[in-house]
């Protein structure tokens, strides 16, 4: 039978193939041998499962810029990845959570469920439609199968308080490094759907998993950049491609914006691009609009590292002037264009309706609802670039009410948790709107900014407090 140990004895005695006196709280034949007992925990395995079948010729394209060397790598003659599939096996978890014979695509679809929908409207997030094709690529590269693996079974560890799959978790996410370090120095592999999809895969599980390195997100941002950079628009085609550069772009914007690089997403080569990969589940003008915003959106880190600049010299000088100058003629520009952009969205995505907190807030007992999660991930967008709009105004003297108006997007912002963050993907659809926020938050914002981040964190290590801090100095 699938998953069933032979023994009950310890897991020591169990390797070491001897007969356990099954003493509690540690057996004798452990003490006689030495060693601590590991206890009668039974934790989980991979054992074979169920094969998985797809479509015919579902995501046949996912890997056609690779070489015939590499796909003949990643997809032996003869092999058949149906009989290679895994399943989780958890013996102690209730089967309303991970069933007993469940293979790791059905584990993988519970997860896609997890990240899809918070109760509220038909689309799904960036994320969830991207996870929903890894199913139909899993078995096809032992590299981006580890990275699954990872972030799977630390999903599930950490929602089951599992530790022995958690550590589980960070072993396949130590072989997804190994593999992915030898696939990069391969010509014909190194810029592959798969490689692609895998440093994303391990990019979100450093941001999910609890980790103790503040910049540890960054780090592994970093490196996304450079590979999609390296990989240039062109090679952006296919369904998993696009999937993969619409659920990380926004991190990679995040990247830019705390690390001072550049923005190489900002060009408009990059902009047509993406411009023209339409979304099958949204009308041509959402899309359209969407894309409009997130090219401006490119632009804002330039418009924080002028402002940043500022912070490392002296405001006298002519260089100073230079750059308060290129930056309010920036500013101004860009408020214009979102001026103009938001009468546009207005048309096409109803704006957010108060409602009463359900979580009797003290500092916000009026929130802000949307229609959808989308709407809500754009406006909050928006109101993130109105703040950093009106702080560089505000900053550098330009007239006008900008710091009523940083206040109120700010409030904006806040206002909107409550309904933004809900769902496995809350917290990372707030993560730029907060570390936005809390910059410029007032001390009493700022504390119970602080209070929501140390919340998110239970279930997103990026969330952490400190991490907002370390980024903001």
């Amino acid at each position: 039978m699938v998953g069933v140990p032979r023994s009950r004895g310890c897991a020591l005695c169990v390797k070491r193939r001897v007969k356990c006196d099954e003493r509690l709280p540690g057996c004798a034949k452990c003490e006689t041998y030495g060693r601590p007992c590991p206890g009668y925990g039974r934790g989980f395995k991979f054992v074979a499962g169920k094969p998985f079948r797809t479509r015919r010729g579902q995501l046949a394209s996912t890997s056609n810029e690779a070489g015939p060397k590499e796909a003949e790598s990643m997809n032996p003659p003869g092999s058949d990845f149906g009989s290679s599939r895994v399943a989780f096996i958890h013996r102690e978890t209730p089967a309303s959570v991970v069933s007993g014979d469940m293979n790791l695509c059905q584990s993988l679809s519970v997860l896609v469920n997890d990240f899809a929908y918070s109760g509220l409207g038909n689309q799904r997030h960036v994320v969830a439609q991207w996870f929903g094709l890894l199913p139909s690529i899993y078995g096809q590269n032992t590299m981006l199968d580890a990275a699954i693996k990872s972030f799977v079974a630390h999903h599930f560890g950490r929602t089951t308080q599992n530790e022995q799959m958690v550590v589980y978790a960070r072993c396949a996410y130590g072989e997804a490094l190994q593999r992915l370090r030898k696939s990069l120095v391969k010509p014909g592999e190194c810029l592959s759907s798969h490689v692609f999809c895998a440093v994303v895969l391990l990019c979100l599980y450093e941001l999910f998993m609890d980790t103790e390195n503040p910049e540890s997100w960054m780090k592994h941002a970093r490196g996304l950049c450079q590979l999609v950079r390296m990989r240039g628009p062109a090679r952006h085609t296919n369904e998993l491609d696009i999937a993969l550069l619409k659920a990380s772009r926004g991190l990679i914007v995040m990247h830019s914006m705390f690390s001072g690089e550049e923005c190489f997403l900002a060009s408009e080569e990059w902009h047509y691009m993406m411009r023209h990969q339409y979304t099958s589940d949204m009308s041509p003008e959402f899309h359209n609009s969407i894309e409009q915003f997130f090219a401006y959106f490119t632009l804002a880190p330039s418009l924080v590292h002028k402002m940043y600049r500022l912070r490392e010299i002296d405001v006298s000088t002519p260089q100073a002037s230079q750059i308060i100058s290129h930056a309010l003629e920036q500013a101004l520009d860009m408020q214009g264009k979102l001026d103009l952009w938001y009468q546009g969205w207005l048309q096409l995505a109803p704006p957010p309706i108060e409602a009463v907190s359900t979580e009797n807030d003290h500092l916000f007992p009026i929130i802000l609802t949307y229609r959808d999660m989308i709407d809500a991930t754009i406006y909050c967008g928006y109101y993130s670039y109105m703040v950093i709009i009106h702080e560089t105004l505000k900053t550098f003297g330009y007239p006008g009410s900008h710091e009523a108006l940083v206040v109120y997007f700010l409030d904006q912002i806040c206002q909107s948790i409550e309904f933004a963050s809900t769902g496995l993907l809350g917290p990372y659809r707030m993560g730029f709107p907060l570390r936005v926020a809390i910059e410029v938050a007032d001390p009493a914002t700022k504390s119970w900014i602080i209070e929501r981040l140390q919340e998110f964190s239970n279930v997103y290590a990026a969330a952490r407090p400190e991490t907002y801090q370390e980024t903001s100095k």
